[in-house]
């Protein structure tokens, strides 16, 4: 009877929903926590999509060991990506900033205030996607941030969404602070139905690509195959031609 009672709570909608939002606070507390030397962030980040990709996607249960797992392999480059793009878009507000009330007592021309605001565009267009990637592939941070462009490119406009969506999260993390105790492990959740259908189809691109360079690659050996072949046969054909003569001479 205790057995059928556990079985029955453990199976119903209430219990099944408390482990999620559970889960949710220990990998957003994760986050968190591993986030406070701001340094840090990128790996967090990277750690943050890691664990709940695992959890939810591959249906594994380890929360803790995955996030420490992923945050230290990608701690390294997570804080060199981190403290570039946080020093570029220091550089980029700073010169917003100065776009719009001026540097002491010189004032800029007013269409520079549009043209300052173009800097923003390679964080726009490639930062989407860089922690996932961190997070799913092993990589250069060159190509990481390459692919990272290529994808949004594959994407557009579609990777507009992912940053409603972390837009969101923050000001509602922001505006009312408990929240922020769900809202990083929800919001990746979200994210990841944009990020891993754009993985999936550049892994489908990138091997449809392979299998029809294998095909040519095929095709051009038998060709120069079929080439040596023909070069061969006119030689048959002047021996025999030449032993034809001496038959006839003798």
């Amino acid at each position: 009877m205790a057995k059928k009672s556990f079985d029955h709570i453990t199976n119903s909608w209430l219990y099944r929903a408390s482990k999620v939002v559970g889960d949710a606070v220990i990998i957003s507390a994760l986050f968190l926590l591993f986030c406070l030397p701001v340094v840090t962030i990128g790996a967090s980040v990277s750690a943050l999509y890691y664990t709940v990709y695992r959890k939810y996607y591959k249906k594994y249960d380890n929360i803790s060991k995955d996030f420490i797992r992923a945050f230290k392999e990608n701690l390294k480059n997570g804080i060199i990506v981190h403290l570039v793009y946080l020093i570029y878009s220091a550089i980029v507000g700073f010169n917003i900033y100065v776009a719009f009330n001026g540097w002491g007592n010189i004032r800029l021309p007013d269409w520079y205030i549009l043209l300052s605001f173009l800097p923003l565009l390679p964080i726009i267009f490639t930062l989407p996607f860089v922690y996932a990637l961190m997070a799913r592939f092993k990589n250069t941070i060159r190509g990481t941030v390459k692919n990272s462009f290529t994808l949004c490119m594959m994407n557009f406009p579609k990777f507009i969404l992912i940053w409603i969506i972390v837009i969101l999260a923050i000001a509602i993390s922001v505006g009312f602070p408990p929240s922020a105790l769900v809202i990083p492990a929800i919001a990746t959740y979200l994210c990841q139905f944009i990020t891993e259908k754009a993985f999936s189809r550049a892994m489908d691109v990138e091997s449809a690509r392979e299998n029809n360079d294998e095909a040519k690659t095929a095709s051009s050996e038998e060709n120069d195959s079929a080439e040596n072949s023909d070069e061969d046969d006119p030689d048959e054909e002047i021996s025999d031609e030449e032993n034809d003569m001496e038959n006839t001479d003798d």
